[in-house]
């Protein structure tokens, strides 16, 4: 039987969201900007107005916060010979508050505010009392040229502007390859890939084609081979898809706390992480030059920082795969230490069969094969990779009034800086005082 309050709760919960989802809207005109020019043209009478520290915990929760242990309930069987379920492509029982191929979690956030640069290692939840621990990794603004291809024209008036948190997710695609190659070249799915830019070769996987006695299907009509591209293009776009869901995190989390903002693309996504630290410095990552004429170079991590699994961070690909792999299933691996399991059952992943060492050979051998064909690993797609941003600041309401319907900016707008900045009461009362001028 539903209660009364079991009905308000339900009715609250749908009811908060879908107010969240409509008033979902991107408001560019921040305090202190001014767009130059068109029918649009406005000067702000504020100040920029940085976000507070609250106000960004709370927003790199809702991007990368960690929400304890996910349920990985998956299926972890064997059957007849055969893996079945794939459930140890599952990469690590940490949860967070975006979804994640293979639970990979291998999108984190950068941020840059007017104090600086910074790199988000760790957010718990922002009613915690535990801070986020932030990197820093330069203490002043990151500064993006305002002019193509490093930013897009029609974001150059308002991005990265005094006052704004400009948010920008960065994903380490090889990781999450290495780990869907053990997916893909196992017995279960048997994929064989073939390179088309060099001679419909195998890609190294010769010696495991179903042809020559190995599991492979290397047969086209079984629909299970794939060209190189294809593969690269796939992976690529399932690791990157981490991304949008990111920044709708932050969209929504935005609109509850009354911010504006939105997402938008970065441009030369290769120069944000640091192609050309000559024009300018980007996130600082490692660019790894190709030994093969004609193939460019490949983001391959900030050393220290976040190193991804290819030289120079590795010695070699093999080492990069046994390491992924043995974080898995070796000496307190995720599968093999009960505490790090998510169900009451300590017994549970003992029971879950690791990778085949016949798979785990046939992953080398094709990394292998990329790496000597191309320089770098993988192929066609980079190591590392941004493509959208998403950004945050104070909106100047003013701006909407003279402009929108006055339904254009929704009371949580109105209301954020009574809201949000009560506890600074000197800065609290001199914008609240600002902002009831603009309105008047």
């Amino acid at each position: 039987m539903i209660t009364a309050e079991c009905q308000i709760a339900k009715s609250a919960a749908v009811h908060t969201l879908l107010d969240l989802l409509e008033q979902r809207k991107t408001r560019r005109f921040g305090c202190g900007m001014e767009l130059p020019g068109g029918p649009l043209r406005y000067r702000s009478t504020m100040p920029p107005i940085p976000l507070s520290q609250e106000e960004i915990r709370y927003l790199l929760f809702a991007g990368v916060g960690e929400t304890g242990r996910h349920l990985a309930d998956m299926q972890y069987v064997r059957r007849t010979g055969r893996e079945d379920g794939q459930g140890m492509a599952i990469m690590n029982f940490q949860g967070r508050t975006v979804a994640s191929a293979c639970a990979a979690n291998t999108t984190k956030l950068f941020l840059t505010d007017d104090e600086g640069v910074y790199f988000a290692s760790s957010v718990s939840h922002p009613e915690s009392g535990i801070p986020p621990e932030l990197v820093t990794l330069q203490q002043r603004r990151l500064e993006i040229p305002r002019r193509l291809p490093y930013m897009l024209s029609f974001n150059q008036w308002y991005t990265n502007r005094p006052g704004t948190l400009y948010m920008i997710p960065v994903t380490e695609v090889a990781r999450v390859y290495l780990n869907l190659l053990l997916v893909l070249l196992s017995e279960e799915y048997g994929y064989f890939f073939v390179d088309t830019d060099n001679g419909n070769a195998g890609c190294g996987l010769d010696a495991f084609r179903r042809s020559r006695g190995g599991r492979l299907h290397d047969d086209p009509s079984t629909n299970r081979v794939m060209t190189l591209r294809d593969l690269d293009a796939a992976i690529n776009d399932t690791a990157l898809q981490e991304q949008g869901l990111v920044c709708q995190n932050l969209f929504l989390m935005t609109q509850a706390i009354g911010l504006g903002g939105g997402i938008q693309s970065v441009g030369s996504g290769r120069h944000l992480l640091g192609l050309e630290p000559q024009i300018f410095s980007g996130l600082g990552f490692s660019f790894q030059p190709s030994s093969v004429a004609g193939v460019r170079s490949n983001p391959v991590g900030l050393a220290n920082l976040w190193e991804g699994p290819c030289p120079p961070f590795t010695s070699s690909i093999e080492e990069a795969v046994l390491s992924l792999v043995d974080s898995k299933f070796g000496l307190g691996g995720i599968y093999t230490t009960p505490t790090s399991r998510p169900w009451m059952n300590p017994d549970g992943g003992s029971k879950i069969v690791p990778h085949e060492q016949r798979t785990i050979e046939a992953v080398i051998e094709f990394c292998n094969y990329v790496y000597r064909t191309y320089g770098r690993f993988p192929a066609h797609a980079d190591a590392f990779k941004t493509v959208i941003a998403f950004q945050a600041h104070h909106v100047d309401v003013g701006f909407y009034d003279k402009f929108y319907p006055n339904e254009s900016v929704p009371q949580a707008q109105r209301d954020h800086f009574a809201a949000w900045h009560q506890s600074h009461l000197d800065e609290g009362a001199a914008i609240s005082a600002m902002h009831e001028e603009v309105l008047s």
